[in-house]
This record gives C-alpha cells, structure tokens and sequence, in this order.
C-alpha cells in the first residue's frame, strides 16, 4: 500500500494512492497522523484494504509531506561510496566504515509540490536524493536477523543541503572543528528536507529485490543522480543495527539513507531560483519541489 497524508479544501487526513487516485482513509483513521496509523497498523489492515478495494476516489486533493512531524528524524552521512569520493574524501573498504548519522529537526520537512525557500543565507544550496525508512516499531539494540521486522515502510526524502554559508552567518574568528558545525547548520534551515509523496508500505517493497530499486535525482529534467540501493555501503538493516544501539528506534521514525554520487556541488551547478527538482526511489514514487527566492 501507499500511505500518506493528504489535503483537500484545507482539510488534512490520512489517505492512500490507488491507481494515482485519492482514497479517504478517516473512517479507518481519524485525525491528520500517519503515526496514529503506524501505531494500530495490525488491527487496520483490513479495513484498509477493504476501502482502498472500493474505488472511492477524491478528486482535487494534493499530498502533503507523510510524517510532517517524526519523533526522530536521522540521516546516514556518506552513505553511498562513490558520493564519498566525489565529495573529496577517501572510501574505505566497508570493513572499516561505521554509519554516520545526525538529525534534523522537523521545521525542515517539506509537502511535495512545495517551494523550497532560497534565503539570503544561501549561497551554495544542493540537493540529494534519498531512500528513506519509516519505523513502525519500538526496537533498542536491533540485530541484523529481525531489523527489518520493526520497518513499516520507505518514502523519498530529498535532503538539501547549504554547501557554503556566506559571511552574514560567520561572524566570528574561525575554531578548529567549524567547518563540521557549518556543515550541520547548512543540514537545518527550513524547508531543506522535501519529503513524500506517501509511503510505501514494507510488504510491498519486500517484493522488489534489492538491486531493483534504483534512487534517482533529477534537476530540470535531467537526470543527475542514479544508483542501486545496493550501493549503499552500510544496507537499511545494518543502519538500524548501529542506530538503535545508540538511541531507542520509536514507531514513526524516519532514516534517510544517504545520496548517490552526482549532487551539484560536484557538477559544479548549485541549486537557483526556478529550478525544479525531482528525486525518484523504485517501488515508491516521485518527489518534486522547485527552488523559488524567498
């Protein structure tokens, strides 16, 4: 199933993609949360299923970011080598890498269709396209055998990313480790982390093998990233093997993945006013977003 949150005439509710149609899922699921959704997934399955069977479509709504508000949203860092290599620095072999991770925080999500805000504080903003996880589980020191089993289902995140703050954000004298803070601070302005359009649901996903589902970017059109998940160098059970040592996975969690080589601070053509950006995960669907000055 594809599952997501979902607007018409100013009213927010839960719904899913049939068909690239709109089911009205309130009669299963009140409120506007995914995470409601995630939480009795179980007992709701069959109902579910029995409306999205009946073909009640709702014309004119639009798809808003799924999960506007996780309890944890984490991001793998150099998830994928030949973006390592491209971003200048060295690719280890696998053996000797650990997963990299950080957070941001919600101000950041973003619906689908929605202008990403090109600031004065942005001199050198970037996109990357990502396979995102969404947990449907409290799970604390996972293993590789049953961490997929707390995974409810994947969306596409794109997490921009300001490559370069200019001198109105640094008044400062320079410290050692501030290139890796300027780093994270350029990971947090508003509406950098476009996500959706829904989710797709684990067992759905189960039915593609892994190097089926290719993560795309596409800037205007063309396409600028591409690669098999199985590039990645730390896999989406392994990630939640580290992660959930280190902090307590909860049901509504998102992890993105990490981005494939071909962002634009690599091609040399940052992210301008205009620009449409789209980012694409087999099995899922399309994410797009266009830059506009704010």
């Amino acid at each position: 199933m594809k599952l997501g949150i979902a607007e018409k005439d100013g009213r927010r509710f839960v719904a899913a993609s049939v068909n690239e149609g709109v089911v009205d899922l309130t009669s299963v699921v009140a409120g506007t949360s995914l995470r409601g959704l995630i939480e009795t997934w179980s007992s709701n399955l069959d109902e579910c299923a029995a409306l999205l069977s009946s073909g009640a479509h709702i014309e004119g709504a639009r798809w808003c970011a799924p999960l506007p508000d996780p309890p944890k949203f984490l991001l793998l860092a150099g998830n994928f080598r030949a973006h390592v290599v491209e971003s200048g620095y060295e690719a280890a072999p696998e053996k000797n890498l650990t997963p990299q991770f950080f957070m941001k925080p919600a101000t950041t999500i973003l619906d689908p269709e929605a202008d990403i805000p090109l600031v004065s504080e942005n001199v050198g903003l970037d996109y990357e396209a990502e396979l995102a996880v969404v947990m449907g589980k409290r799970v604390k020191n996972a293993t590789l055998e049953n961490a997929l089993e707390a995974v409810w289902g994947y969306t596409v995140v794109n997490d921009i990313s300001e490559r370069k703050l200019n001198s109105r954000m640094q008044p400062r004298e320079k410290r050692s480790n501030d290139d890796f803070f300027d780093w994270l601070v350029g990971k947090w302005f508003d509406g950098s982390a476009p996500m959706g359009p829904w989710v797709t649901t684990s067992d759905e996903m189960s039915g593609l093998a892994a190097g089926e589902i290719v993560v795309s970017g596409y800037l205007n059109g063309e396409e600028v990233q591409r690669a098999p998940i199985t590039a990645m160098i730390h896999s989406v059970a392994e990630a939640i093997v580290y992660i959930s040592r280190v902090l307590t996975l909860e049901p509504g969690d998102v992890i993105a993945m990490g981005t494939p080589a071909g962002v634009g601070l690599a091609r040399g053509r940052l992210l301008q006013d205009g620009d449409e950006i789209s980012c694409e995960v087999t099995g899922i669907g399309v994410l797009r977003n266009r830059v506009r000055l704010s």
